[in-house]
């Protein structure tokens, strides 16, 4: 009986064991398929290995976890934006969402999509409304127009500077020092 116990008892262990290690090897290929992902993107492997380390960072930091992060890049940069500035961005829409991954994720590509158009669509309004911001809110507050002179000027295509200049401005206006830490201008963005 004792011998039974201590041989379910380290059964137990090299099972733990066991999953730990898979556990590990599935982490150090997910970081790789980031990495490989990142340097066809950039072109450089070591600004890829970088960026992924960064992210690592963030994670680390944030509620967002390394999978978040990385797709949320990618997604930026898929839409034409540089690895720089898609970190920044990622920070602003982290705060934005309040640490929800699922609303994190909306938003970016969101954002994305109207970053690449250079204008607020009604697709990407409704897409950010549905993760729990509304822009023209924002703008309405920060212009003194109203919802219904935004939607008129958006329908025109009008909106792209406001919501350029708003998203710049978001995290200072949000908090001072939310999820994603404090966001620090970058001057190559600023005005």
């Amino acid at each position: 009986p004792i011998f039974k116990a201590i041989g379910h008892a380290i059964a137990g262990i090299a099972k733990g064991f066991g999953a730990a290690m898979k556990d590990g090897v599935e982490y150090n290929a997910r970081m790789e398929q980031y990495t490989t992902s990142f340097t066809t993107m950039l072109g450089d492997q070591a600004k890829a290995q970088k960026l992924v380390n960064d992210l690592k960072l963030e994670a680390a930091r944030t509620p967002f976890g390394m999978e978040d992060l990385a797709k949320g890049t990618q997604t930026l940069m898929g839409f034409g934006m540089s690895a720089e500035e898609s970190q920044i961005r990622l920070k602003q829409l982290g705060d934005i969402s309040q640490g929800d991954a699922q609303k994190f994720e909306s938003l970016t590509l969101a954002f994305a999509q109207m970053s690449s158009t250079g204008k607020l669509t009604g697709q990407d309004l409704n897409q950010m409304i549905n993760a729990g911001f509304n822009p023209l809110e924002e703008i309405s507050r920060k212009t003194g127009k109203s919802i219904g002179e935004l939607k008129e000027e958006m329908g025109k295509g009008a909106i792209s500077a406001e919501i350029w200049w708003l998203m710049r401005s978001l995290p200072l206006h949000l908090r001072v020092g939310g999820f994603m830490g404090r966001w620090m201008p970058n001057p190559k963005l600023s005005p």
